[in-house]
């Protein structure tokens, strides 16, 4: 159960329905979309499955009581802690701004480029590519901190290898589930699941911080105190 809410919690991030929103304005969305998912799902389930047996096959793992276990649970959950406290406080808006001071204050002016202010990935994502639009999910979605904890905890559970490939699976399904629902909506009521998502993504963009704030700071708390008993 815990490793599935870890899953919920890794699938909620901005950068999946943005790219989400981005392919779904490309002129065969229902292609790019599934190009995204086949790249997304190959890097993220393959790498799982190679940590998950690497940490087994390791014994770095082999209890709860384990250092890796309880110290890897303190260090993420603080980082995550951290985060929330940043986020709250608006430090990284802070840090712009004071970066964009110190450029006026040197007299360098900033070169406008057309789509020079988006990600790259945002841009790879928008030329409409197939393959491109592969090759951008795979280096999108390597491992992030929550799947990381996740596959550690699969690794400890003492399951055989065929319920750990189960889990990996179900995992990745869960969090990759704002952009499954989409591409089903795509097949039974196109217009209809463009909509939706664009209006989920304005919603998203005035509460994501809030979000954020929430999300982090409930996994950190649930990481510290779970390292702590752990230790």
């Amino acid at each position: 159960m815990q490793v599935f809410i870890l899953a919920l919690e890794a699938g909620l991030y901005p950068t999946l329905l943005a790219a989400v929103v981005i392919l779904l304005a490309q002129p065969r969305p229902r292609r790019l979309l599934s190009a995204y998912l086949a790249g997304g799902m190959t890097i993220s389930i393959g790498l799982g499955l190679v940590i998950v047996f690497a940490l087994e096959g390791s014994n770095a793992v082999s209890s709860e009581r384990s250092g890796l276990s309880w110290t890897s649970d303190l260090a993420v959950g603080g980082l995550a802690l951290l985060l929330a406290v940043a986020l709250a406080m608006k430090a990284d808006q802070r840090v712009v701004q004071s970066r964009q001071r110190r450029k006026s204050a040197a007299g360098k002016a900033p070169k406008q480029k057309s789509g020079s202010n988006e990600p790259w990935s945002e841009r790879l994502l928008a030329r409409g590519s197939v393959p491109i639009v592969f090759g951008a999910a795979l280096a999108i979605n390597l491992p992030g901190a929550a799947y990381l904890i996740a596959l550690k905890d699969i690794a400890a559970g003492g399951h055989s290898p065929f319920i750990e490939v189960v889990m990996v699976l179900l995992f990745n399904v869960i969090m990759f589930a704002l952009a499954e629902i989409p591409l089903a909506g795509l097949i039974v009521a196109p217009e209809r699941t463009t909509e939706l998502v664009g209006r989920v993504n304005t919603w998203l963009s005035g509460h994501g911080r809030d979000i954020a704030v929430g999300l982090s700071a409930a996994v950190g708390v649930y990481l510290v105190v779970r390292g702590l008993a752990r230790a």
